[in-house]
């Protein structure tokens, strides 16, 4: 059984990505790092924010939220066995590996393994 161990990402969806970073690095002490068409939020743990232009994950979404999970490939199979298949390919990067679904609303939620 597909096993969550945490929320560790969440991508959010901004008009203004320099304010909301200048507001996680100045205010709150979080890093952050320019990325190619948005700015990603490193938090000490490990877990990350990403501030995304409008409409860059398509609609109904605005948010990306991502679960940890011990193995995706795994658990991607696993949900497809529940009839749920993925949203787009397997990414790996960043020692991370992550696979997009598509929740019955249509919002989009990946699950990521750090075996990247």
């Amino acid at each position: 059984m597909v096993q969550i161990e945490g929320l560790v990402f969440a991508g959010v969806s901004t008009p203004d990505q320099a304010g909301m970073a200048a507001f996680f690095g100045g205010v709150l002490g979080a890093d952050t790092v320019a990325e190619d068409g948005y700015t990603r939020v490193v938090f000490p743990d490990g877990t990350s924010l990403a501030l995304v232009p409008p409409d860059w994950v398509p609609p109904p979404s605005d948010t990306n939220l991502g679960f940890l999970v011990d193995d995706v490939e795994a658990a991607t199979a696993e949900l497809a066995t529940r009839g749920l298949a993925p949203d787009g390919g397997l990414t790996v990067g960043k020692g991370l590996r992550y696979q997009h679904f598509r929740a019955p609303d249509g919002r989009v939620f990946e699950l990521i393994d750090r075996r990247g």
